[in-house]
């Protein structure tokens, strides 16, 4: 499998945090991967096979082709049999606020095709093909997401941005009132700026957080016992605790999930992969 990223231009950089593409050919059996949440909407393009797309807490699937997404608050398992080729924009937590006017599908997937219509994306589709894997390709996107960025209020940009750098800091391991006074703004007022521009509340979007990093520590961990969980708690209260949050976010326990192939999960927190 190859991965990459790249940084997003200057004028895009208040709403992508990072474009990516992946790549990788047919496996003999079907490659099963764990996605985690990481608070972060996205905008996904297929160019080759699509997968399928697992929720292990419904036990529902859906093609894992085009999608836009919004923040997720649980796990989704990828599986792939055919050939890969995906390229994407991961958005800042705000980010879909920006490209849509309402809708911030929490928790769902909206076919881009539904989004745009099967013309328009047919044909940046086509476009994306055209360009080898890099930059040039990533360079379609960019120009098909700048047409329709539609600048947030400046005001309730550098508020959004402080706070979740603060909770981003902190791991997620800190309260809405110590969130809510040093960013010098009310709980309330804190919480509807939250939900109107990422569709979760700030609490929500602490517990995203801290789970995130809590599972970049144990992938890094050579082992999955349970030393290596409470090395790695991230500001929960003792192991159980952290167990019940790796299944409630990741849909199975630390030892099932070594058994997956993770190898997405394992290059969403590692900065090597970015350019």
């Amino acid at each position: 499998m190859v991965y990459r990223r790249f940084a997003p231009p200057a004028e895009l950089r208040a709403y992508v945090e990072h474009f990516w593409m992946v790549e990788a050919p047919c496996d003999v059996e079907p490659r099963r991967e764990i996605l985690i949440p990481n608070g972060r909407p996205a905008v996904v393009l297929n160019l080759g096979t699509p997968g399928v797309r697992h929720d292990p807490l419904t036990g529902t699937s859906h093609p894992n082709d085009g999608v836009v997404f919004g923040i997720s608050t649980r796990p989704y398992v990828l599986e792939q049999s055919g050939a890969s080729s995906y390229v994407g924009a991961q958005l800042t937590p705000w980010g879909l606020a920006a490209l849509m006017t309402r809708a911030r599908l929490v928790d769902e997937f909206l076919p881009v095709r539904e989004w745009l219509g099967v013309h328009v994306v047919d044909d940046l589709v086509r476009r994306l093909g055209a360009q080898g894997f890099g930059q040039p390709r990533v360079d379609v996107l960019v120009g098909f997401l700048e047409k329709r960025i539609s600048p947030i209020e400046r005001g309730a940009l550098l508020l959004l941005r402080s706070a979740v750098v603060a909770i981003d800091e902190a791991r997620g391991v800190m309260t809405v009132a110590d969130l809510s006074a040093g960013l010098g703004v009310s709980y309330s007022a804190l919480y509807r700026l939250c939900r109107q521009y990422l569709g979760v509340g700030p609490k929500q979007f602490c517990e995203i957080t801290r789970y995130y990093h809590f599972a970049g520590g144990l992938l890094e961990q050579a082992g999955w016992d349970s030393r290596a969980l409470l090395a790695s708690l991230h500001g929960y209260y003792d192991q159980a605790h952290a167990a019940r949050a790796f299944k409630r976010f990741t849909g199975v326990s630390a030892t099932s999930f070594a058994k997956i192939n993770n190898g997405i999960a394992r290059l969403m927190h590692s900065s090597s992969a970015a350019d």
